[in-house]
């Protein structure tokens, strides 16, 4: 008894003594230690570095045993577009994660993330990655019109590409979560019977814009500002702090460990307020080592950091 006692105890000391960073090891180090070397801010240096550093790790990324059926139209719009990501071998219908690129509002592109929906296809849930309207040339709440056509499109076409239609997930990172937080919380954007299941919201800088404006009462952020508008008088109308109550679609939310202040202030508030709505704290994942772009950039290289807690949260629904 008193071997076992102290290896029990000679285990619990090396648990303990593992990095924090030991999940993204399965990567070249360096990759996890120029990321944490950057900090936890956002500007065009951080946002071109990372990219680089990841480009090298998407290039070799597997893609084995995925259907891909690139730019179906949801919509009338030149970019209501989405891919599809299909598993090859599936039993019967499978759920579905519709992802919404960051982008601050105003840009990004559904092509630079299909390492998203070879993803989830490879662990058999079907991917769609989805382009939606930017500003200027569209306003608040064009983002959650958008996921409604998308989820429409998804209704009425599912099927034909292995959806069970009655098993949808948003999925959001930065003006994504934004976007999907929008359809999530604004009763008034949702579509009848809409089969959503659940929503992921990652990195999200918008939850309560009332939080976040400047002293002339604008929003600071430019694209921010072009998409919600420049009268600070609305911005609690547009803020889903403003509309928690409801319908209670069950949420996973998520941060970057270096994400900015400003992303992790947001996220604090609106699990804090999910957790007043329902007295139980949502799921919460904090994604160690990584920044605002490498918490989506990383998926389906050999860094498992967030990954498989997405997937338990869609098949155990």
């Amino acid at each position: 008894m008193k071997l076992i006692k102290i290896l029990s105890i000679f285990s619990l000391v090396a648990f303990l003594a593992t990095p924090t960073t030991a999940q993204m090891s399965a990567n070249p180090p360096e990759v996890g230690a120029k990321i944490r070397a950057m900090g936890a801010k956002l500007d065009r240096k951080v946002v071109v570095s990372t990219f680089k550093l990841y480009g090298p790790l998407l290039k070799k990324m597997p893609r084995d045993g995925v259907k891909v059926s690139k730019d179906q139209s949801y919509g009338s719009h030149e970019r209501h577009r989405l891919d599809v990501f299909q598993p090859v071998k599936s039993a019967g219908l499978a759920p579905v994660v519709i992802f919404l690129h960051g982008g601050g509002f105003t840009r990004g592109d559904k092509k630079g993330y299909s390492n998203i929906g070879l993803y989830f296809a490879r662990h058999g849930v079907v991917g769609i990655t989805a382009n939606y309207r930017l500003a200027p040339k569209v306003k608040w709440p064009s983002g959650a019109e958008d996921i409604a056509s998308m989820i429409k499109w998804v209704k009425a076409n599912g099927a034909k590409f292995g959806i069970n239609a009655n098993k949808i997930f948003l999925m959001g990172s930065s003006a994504g979560a934004g976007h999907v937080a929008s359809y999530v919380f604004f009763e008034q954007h949702q579509i009848k019977d809409d089969g959503v299941a659940r929503a992921i919201i990652s990195s999200m800088p918008t939850f309560d814009l009332t939080t976040k404006v400047t002293p002339k009462g604008v929003l600071g952020h430019p694209g921010e500002r072009a998409y919600f508008g420049a009268d600070g008088s609305k911005y609690a109308s547009m803020s889903p702090a403003s509309t928690v109550g409801g319908r209670k679609i069950p949420l996973q939310i998520s941060y970057a460990e270096l994400d900015m202040p400003m992303i992790q202030s947001q996220v604090k508030m609106l699990i804090d307020a999910v957790y007043k709505r329902d007295k139980m704290l949502p799921a919460i994942k904090q994604v160690i080592g990584h920044n605002h772009i490498s918490i989506v950039a990383h998926f389906n290289t050999k860094d498992e950091s967030f990954g498989p807690d997405l997937l338990e949260f869609v098949k155990t629904r």
